[in-house]
């Protein structure tokens, strides 16, 4: 979780000189990299590490070791036996008792390889009308949330507030399906998968490599419109919501704002507090990796984030592992945020309605809280949920729900939680 620690742009001959045992010229010239300078390196002391294994290690091993990897990657792509190896290897790691559907498989694969394709479909069938529009309008409520947020904060100063709402204005968003879809310019044989496959690998690397030295393109999308996912990339300050997570249980045009805000809306408020979490705090307006705080809020910001990863120790899983407060601590920072931003822009847009909405005995209020908590129903296998709690950077669903709602008092008040119950503890820890 140290963004400047993982920014090391290193010329060649540097790189070179530090793993000397290695031909770099075959390399780069493979990789098709022979004509760039220098590259970012995560971690240089690696280079070292690496080459003093390759002086160590017999070639046999070598070989038996790139042996593996190369089948790993490949097992899709491979005879039968392949892939049912390679799902073995994951089958301890995880518990999953069998391997996903064929048919799952392959649409899974040609997503990878013709996203942009398959988002046109998806896009047609799943999100019709003004589904994009109505969107982009809690998208930009939620924007307004936080700049109110930012004016209330008693933590922070002035100068760093001017900083940051700075950023808030001129975060960037992509929802529901780029502007202009992507073409693809090699053949698909229906009886050739595995060459059809490596194409579509060797067109998406040469796609990486044409971009190289070129202004960034704000439009591009890494994501096809069908993914279920959503992300906030801090480098570029903008934010990424897919068709594909746009669905129900977290969106539907024809949903009440309570429903749509509580789910979609918490994701759109997460994804905004990630550019001010632990890490996304270290980037500034344009994405520079820079120090734009005064010594005494960053020092606010600290003990609260501290705070928030005391909170989540405290949480256990399956079999008695306890959450990571430290890995996970930008996600519950963005999952608190975004629960309390999604509240303040549903109640903002609900607040000239003439009448609020009883529906199923549930008031307005509880509605939304359902819908946030119905977002994130999840159920995991206990080898699973062991695995993600050492190696994922969120907190289990169940405490991605109960941690931020613990640190919302309006939950407490809309479902008549007593003082000093478990989702309405006398301490809340809450950075925005």
């Amino acid at each position: 979780r140290d963004p400047k620690g993982m920014y090391n742009k290193i010329d060649k001959a540097c790189i070179a000189k530090a793993m000397p045992s290695f031909d770099w010229t075959s390399y780069w010239k493979v990789q098709g990299l022979d004509k760039v300078d220098g590259v970012d390196v995560s971690s240089p002391p690696f280079l070292e590490g690496l080459d003093a294994l390759l002086k160590a290690t017999k070639p046999e091993t070598w070989r038996a070791y790139l042996m593996f990897h190369l089948a790993s990657n490949t097992a899709s792509l491979l005879p039968k036996r392949f892939e049912e190896a390679s799902f073995k290897f994951l089958q301890g790691l995880t518990g999953q008792p069998e391997m996903e559907a064929r048919w799952k498989r392959c649409v899974g694969h040609t997503d990878t390889a013709l996203g942009d394709l398959v988002g046109q479909i998806f896009v047609k069938e799943r999100f019709p009308g003004d589904s994009k529009t109505a969107a982009e309008s809690y998208v930009h409520a939620i924007s307004d949330a936080m700049a109110d947020n930012l004016k209330s904060l008693p933590w922070m100063d002035a100068t760093t507030k001017v900083k940051a709402d700075e950023k808030r204005v001129k975060m960037s968003y992509q929802i529901g399906y780029p502007k202009t879809w992507r073409t693809y310019n090699f053949k698909v044989d229906r009886k050739t998968w595995g060459a059809n496959a490596f194409a579509a690998r060797k067109v998406a690397w040469a796609r990486s490599l044409a971009k190289i030295g070129k202004p960034v393109d704000r439009e591009d999308w890494d994501l096809s419109a069908s993914t279920v996912n959503a992300y906030y990339n801090a480098s570029l300050n903008n934010m990424m919501f897919p068709a594909g997570i746009l669905q129900p249980p977290f969106y539907n045009v024809s949903f009440s704002i309570p429903v749509n805000l509580g789910a979609m809306g918490m994701v759109v408020g997460h994804e905004l507090t990630h550019g001010f979490d632990d890490q996304g705090s270290q980037f500034d307006a344009v994405g520079n990796l820079t120090n734009w705080w005064q010594p005494e809020t960053e020092k606010q910001f600290k003990g609260r984030t501290q705070c928030v990863i005391d909170q989540y120790n405290q949480y256990t899983v399956a079999g008695g592992a306890k959450v990571n407060g430290a890995n996970t601590v930008g996600e519950n920072i963005a999952d608190i945020g975004g629960i309390k931003l999604a509240l303040s822009a549903y109640r903002k847009l609900r607040a000239p309605a003439p009448d609020t909405v009883v529906a199923d005995g549930f008031t307005e209020d509880q509605q939304f809280f359902l819908a946030f908590g119905q977002a994130w129903c999840a159920k995991a296998r206990p080898d699973y949920e062991k695995l993600l709690a050492n190696v994922d950077v969120h907190a289990p669903a169940k405490w991605r729900v109960n941690g931020a709602l613990s640190a919302t008092p309006e939950f407490a008040k809309a479902f008549r939680c007593k003082a000093g119950a478990k989702l309405a503890p006398a301490k809340q820890c809450v950075v925005w």
